[in-house]
């Protein structure tokens, strides 16, 4: 197969949810009539309901420089080819799903500055990026290798408000007598160079305040403790950063090196964690009453979020997101304010494919990624829920 002949979708399709909020019983239809979102790729549907729907998109590119031997070393040369395979094929990816609102993990900042920054994918598109901070260098960039999070915004739908750039080790040691400053929190938090991306965007056509966050959560199954801790402090910027404003809409969405039964899927979908009894955080000491942890031990979102692709991981229909030589599971998400109707989500990458397959992970000659994209089209709510 050349570049030339690269079906995006070869292997995948839109599938339709039942239209509900507040309600993660959505049932499911392959969406045979329409292969790309309707709001950037086409006009809108025709029960659009006045332009309300967008779409909205997370992919982790695999950057370069964690094509780790240990891992990736069985897969052939030619699909790990950064200039001949997997680049090209990214970007054919990016430019066919085309969503409103596009989210990046892994994105080299070299080659965000020379390429993606630049009128990427159209001229119509507004990008935003933040790296991550060198390690052992305080919170400075001085890698242009190293890669970061970005946000890529539809500007005939969407105008750019505000943004606000996050360095989870930087917000600690910049707000110290928020925090307990224990050697765990020195020693296993600050220390990582994770970073997030927030926007408050003004929807055009519906005239809503939409504000949109983006992450790639520290990776290693060890520190699932800082992870938790992680989308704490993210909870706590995008809470400032809306800083009360009502009538709002949120979005969440990234890597979070988290499955659906982790402590950092759960807290999102709003449960409560209890660092008291809770594995992760067994022998950890991060103290009480600050702005991580509850005078009573708990770890609270201030949010109502509903999991887009939760009705497909319950239902059996989602496997993974990430698929590698060693790993295989669901650790990317989108998560939306629980007012807001989700339409149709990028389908799973089909199974008879998966099972086909004589070389165990991706990137392969129709994934230039060891993650798939992700994406869902979905709309405000006429009403909004009252709690």
């Amino acid at each position: 197969m050349t570049n030339n002949e690269y079906d995006v979708l070869k292997y995948r399709s839109w599938v339709l949810t039942k239209e509900t909020t507040g309600d993660s019983s959505n049932s499911s239809s392959k969406d045979d009539d329409d292969d790309s979102s309707s709001s950037s790729s086409g006009g809108r549907d025709d029960d659009d309901e006045g332009g309300r729907k967008f779409s909205v998109m997370s992919y982790n590119l695999l950057s370069r420089h964690y094509i780790w031997k240990h891992v990736y070393s069985k897969l052939p040369k030619d699909h790990l080819d950064w200039d001949k395979h997997r680049f090209p094929l990214i970007n054919k990816t990016i430019r066919h799903l085309k969503c409103d609102i596009m989210c990046f993990q892994e994105m080299e900042y070299s080659i965000y500055k020379s390429f993606w920054s630049r009128d990427f994918p159209s001229s119509d598109y507004q990008s935003f990026y933040v790296q991550k901070s060198s390690l052992n260098q305080g919170f400075r960039h001085l890698d242009d290798g190293l890669d970061g999070v970005g946000i890529f915004v539809n500007t005939r739908r969407f105008e750019v408000l505000g943004e606000r750039r996050i360095n989870f080790g930087q917000i600690v040691m910049e707000n110290k007598e928020k925090y307990n400053l224990t050697t765990d929190l020195m020693k296993r938090l600050v220390p990582r160079n994770t970073v997030a991306l927030a926007l408050r965007l003004y929807d055009k056509q519906a005239k809503r305040v939409v504000f949109v966050a983006n992450t790639h959560l520290y990776w290693s199954p060890k520190f699932n403790d800082v992870k938790v801790l992680q989308t704490k402090l993210l909870l706590n910027e995008l809470e400032s950063f809306i800083n009360g404003e009502e009538d709002t809409c949120v979005i969440l969405l990234g890597d979070l090196n988290s499955n659906p039964q982790s402590d950092v899927y759960k807290l999102l979908r709003g449960n409560k964690i209890d660092t008291l009894s809770s594995r992760e955080f067994l022998g950890r000491q991060y103290g009480k009453n600050n702005a991580l942890i509850s005078q009573e031990g708990e770890i609270t979102n201030p949010f109502n979020f509903l999991s887009v692709y939760e009705p497909f991981i319950k239902s059996n229909h989602l496997h993974f997101t990430s698929f590698s030589p060693t790993y295989c599971g669901v650790i990317d998400h989108i998560l939306v304010s629980n007012e807001m109707k989700i339409h149709k989500v990028l389908g799973e990458v089909d199974q008879n494919y998966f099972k086909s397959l004589k070389m165990k992970g991706f990137p392969n000659s129709q994934f230039p990624s060891d993650h798939i994209p992700i994406a869902a089209e979905i709309s405000y709510s006429s009403k909004r829920l009252k709690l």
